[in-house]
């Protein structure tokens, strides 16, 4: 490490070229940059590398629609993106690979969910869905739906039944390949609000 003496370079501090500047006691010292090999990463930063790409491709899914519908009002001191991605990131195993689809969150907020939500298709191979679960005190809350399989994610849809309906059904939204999971949620009649999501297998 060479010690800088007077000139310009007082005034630098940090990675300037192939050069690293730093403050030590009041004087600047300069050092050649390090230099990173491209196969220097450990197996274990590939695998972090590849699980964090997971995740980043896993949330950019929702970045229009429903993170800046649900997940940006709920977001303090940092993005509805950066809050989306913290909530489900644990959802992931080491290699980037999907844990379980009921650890997934597609919803957060102040609002609770009804006891007792049950869904089931009207019939064998059916794309309607019958819902219900116990009454609450929330009653016109909006039951709210993403369809999911074979890690496709289907838009959000306003259903139109609300909660002091205690049931009802709806139509799977559209989905390129067959449903095998739903997640639902409430939102608040302004849309201002919404209950953290809960995921049933189809």
């Amino acid at each position: 490490m060479t010690k800088v003496i007077q000139g310009l370079e007082t005034l630098l501090s940090g990675k300037f070229g192939d050069k690293v500047y730093v403050q030590r006691y009041g004087k600047t010292y300069v050092r050649s940059a390090p230099k990173r090999k491209e196969d220097s990463s450990t197996p274990a930063m590939l695998l972090n590398q590849k699980r964090f790409k997971e995740i980043m491709k896993f949330c950019g899914l929702f970045k229009i629609g429903l993170i800046p519908q649900v997940w940006n009002p709920a977001a303090v001191n940092t993005s509805g993106f950066r809050l989306f991605q913290k909530a489900n990131s644990p959802a992931f195993a080491k290699d980037g690979s999907l844990l379980d689809p009921k650890l997934i969150k597609l919803s957060t907020g102040k609002l609770t969910l009804p006891e007792g939500i049950t869904a089931k298709r009207a019939a064998a191979g059916s794309s309607v869905i019958e819902v219900k679960w116990e009454q609450d005190l929330h009653l016109q809350d909006e039951l709210m739906v993403v369809s999911a399989g074979s890690g496709l994610y289907s838009a959000l849809l306003e259903t139109g039944i609300v909660r002091n309906a205690l049931h009802g059904s709806f139509e799977l939204p559209a989905l390129a390949s067959p449903a095998t999971h739903i997640y639902l949620f409430f939102g608040s009649k302004d849309k201002s609000d919404y209950s953290e999501s809960i995921c049933l297998e189809l």
